[in-house]
């Protein structure tokens, strides 16, 4: 199953939403590691179409006053130390873009313009607490806090936290199949709501490719009141009490016996404070086993 899980690296769009697409890639935090001194190497374009509402509350459209888009080159990697723990790194580099004056205000609340910067740097580890047929492991990320603000646009990068996100994942691999399950509890610093996050992906294997479906659900809890500035806030870009329950599809091909691509998409079937609009997303891997 290790074989096989290599090469399936989903991308976690938006602040909230690249979490389906990028940062934390869902393949972080699968139950199968990768075997002593074998690594797997990714880079990716993640990006959100222009887009110019955000969700609000009970699912109403939240406008913005400028249509924004986002988009995320990041580089990803897992390393095997040993034959049960494995090392991982996430490094997103993002653009945003605040764009034309939507007219929803009287006057525009934010000034146009763009933003590049780092977005949470992520650093991992996850162990196999049991190798059988159904895997139980156990993984830590921590987020740093890497990201850029420019007050005049309202764009961000990231948040302004330290992020914490302990993990369990079990599943099963059948050869021409798999499925995982995941769960764990997130911490956010610098009074930011701490989080849930639940996910399940599953795949089928069509020749030398893969057809998958993944969801993920991430509720915060509530607990959290930072004062962010108001042009941050219109935005809604890492902001507080982000959420969303997501569906997407992803399909993987094997050019060749360590090289791959992988394509992705996915939504937002009900969120808050995420942008109603899909995510994109290609990738390029390498891997050494």
């Amino acid at each position: 199953m290790r074989r096989m899980w290599r090469g399936l690296v989903s991308f976690n769009l938006a602040p909230a939403f690249f979490a389906l697409l990028s940062a934390g890639p869902i393949a972080a935090q699968s139950p199968w590691v990768q075997t002593k001194a074998g690594f797997y190497a990714q880079a990716a374009w993640h990006f959100i179409p222009a887009y110019k509402t955000l969700f609000g509350p009970d699912g109403a459209d939240k406008p913005l006053d400028r249509r924004l888009s986002e988009g995320t080159f990041q580089l990803y990697g897992e390393y095997g130390v040993t034959e049960k723990t494995t090392v991982i790194a996430t490094l997103p580099l993002r653009f945003m873009k605040a764009g034309e004056f939507l007219q929803n205000f009287a006057t525009p609340e934010t000034a146009a313009g763009s933003l590049a910067g780092f977005g949470n740097i992520s650093l991992g580890i996850r162990h196999q607490l049991i190798n059988k047929r159904i895997p139980l492991s156990a993984s830590l990320r921590v987020d740093l806090p890497t990201g850029r603000y420019d007050d005049a646009t309202g764009l961000r990068t990231g948040y302004h936290a330290l992020t914490v996100l302990p993990m369990l994942s079990t599943g099963i691999g059948l050869g021409w199949g798999y499925g995982f399950v995941y769960g764990g509890y997130g911490y956010r610093s610098n009074d930011y709501s701490h989080f849930l996050d639940f996910g399940v992906e599953a795949g089928l294997k069509i020749g030398k490719a893969w057809l998958i479906g993944f969801s993920e659900w991430v509720h915060p809890l509530k607990n959290g009141d930072i004062q962010l500035p108001l042009h941050n806030r219109l935005t809604g870009l890492y902001v507080n009490d982000q959420s969303y329950w997501s569906i997407g599809l992803k399909g993987s091909y094997s050019l060749t016996r360590f090289v791959g691509i992988v394509v992705s998409a996915a939504g937002a079937a009900q969120a808050e404070n995420v942008p109603k609009s899909p995510g994109l997303g290609v990738a390029v891997y390498f891997k050494w086993e």
